[in-house]
């Protein structure tokens, strides 16, 4: 199951209090369609006590702060309270909050439905927020803080994440996340020392499969920074982290990380003996040419030394030769173009031979649009 639908499904389980394994069924659903069957069911739980819930922060407002703070937590409950406190103006729900004990507090969040109750979270002090979140991340409710990251004020946010040591719990946020598009955000107010604490923890707590998911969702520059730390812990690691990708299908994500990371550590990385596996050759390939991520691929083949890239002409030429084909047809042609004059001059015969049984008529296509580049003169020879 892919990583990103386990957390989808584990956020559905809670909410329909049932244990994980009974929606099994539901793997290999669209992740969008799941998220949005998710909110719905939220939505119509919350809507169907709507109407109790705007009665009784009515009556709330007509009562002292501190009474209803007691009476919340000793005849309410965190549930039916977290329901009132939607519906209470944020200014009085931010009184509120002042007088109820922080572990209430906490689990009174884990009951906030955030679309309903998204003006009081925004509006909520940045020093109470960090208080309940430091509560939540003691208690392990992972799924709710990261329920709140995209509705919290970005000084909110910053002042939760200083003081977040534990990078397994970082990761599991990550992951968590509503809105991915929030993830440069988060990992932007990261300090070094607590990035590199995130991809320790990948490697101590067997987190790589989110890792290399989250990785898909982030910019460029982060990718490439977080690249670098990750090339930085070693040719261990970095074996770990082929065999995840090869298990889980995550080669794309992979191939964007290196392709992110500056020279030095690029070359590194591609040329860890572990890529010279068949098996793990062959499934780079595969799924490559399933996700049509040829660019990401492509790039990287020039940088590999005679040893790496031998393993991947095998697959190109004798497993797989139709993905050369598809290459040809939709790759861009710059990148094809640094693979073929990086081609060592004994693997050109096998090359031709892959062309002219399954691609002849996209390699004329591809040899039209660059008939007078000199990366490809010596496989022109070769095919005449």
């Amino acid at each position: 199951m892919h990583i990103e639908t386990q957390a989808e499904l584990l956020k559905l389980s809670r909410l329909l209090e049932t244990e994980e394994n009974n929606l099994a069924f539901l793997d290999g659903q669209d992740l969008g369609a799941l998220a949005t069957f998710r909110g719905a069911v939220s939505g119509f739980f919350y809507e169907q006590h709507q109407d109790s819930y705007q009665r009784l922060a009515g009556i709330s407002k007509l009562v002292p702060t501190g009474a209803s703070a007691k009476l919340a937590t000793t005849v309410l409950g965190s549930v039916l309270a977290a329901g009132i406190a939607s519906e209470l103006p944020p200014e009085r729900a931010i009184k509120l909050a002042d007088k109820l004990p922080e572990e209430f507090l906490a689990k009174l969040c884990i009951h906030l439905e955030p679309t309903y109750s998204r003006d009081l979270l925004a509006a909520m002090p940045d020093k109470i927020v960090a208080s309940v979140a430091k509560t939540l991340l003691a208690m392990g409710e992972h799924i709710t803080l990261a329920r709140f990251v995209a509705v919290i004020q970005t000084s909110a946010l910053k002042a939760v994440t200083s003081s977040i040591e534990d990078g397994e719990a970082m990761v599991k946020i990550a992951l968590y996340l509503e809105d991915k598009s929030k993830l440069d955000t988060l990992l932007a107010l990261l300090s070094e020392t607590q990035q590199r604490a995130t991809l320790k923890a990948a490697t101590d707590h067997e987190l790589w499969p989110a890792v290399l998911s989250l990785n898909g969702h982030l910019n460029t520059e982060l990718r490439g920074q977080m690249g670098n730390l990750v090339a930085e812990q070693g040719e261990t690691v970095i074996s770990h982290i082929i065999e995840v990708a090869s298990e889980q299908r995550l080669w794309t994500n992979l191939l964007q990380a290196v392709n992110a990371m500056d020279n030095q550590h690029q070359q590194m990385v591609v040329n860890v003996p572990k890529l010279r596996e068949a098996d793990i050759m062959e499934s780079l390939i595969a799924t490559v040419a399933s996700e049509n991520s040829w660019d990401e691929l492509l790039t990287l083949l020039p940088l590999l030394d005679q040893e790496h890239l031998t393993p991947a002409v095998d697959v190109l030429t004798g497993s797989q030769p139709e993905a050369l084909g598809q290459a040809l047809g939709q790759a861009h042609d710059s990148k094809l173009l640094g693979l073929f004059g990086h081609l060592p001059e004994a693997e050109l015969p096998r090359v031709a031979k892959a062309l002219k049984g399954l691609a002849a008529e996209s390699w004329q296509a591809f040899l039209a649009r660059n008939s007078d580049a000199h990366e490809i003169e010596a496989l022109k020879a070769e095919m005449a």
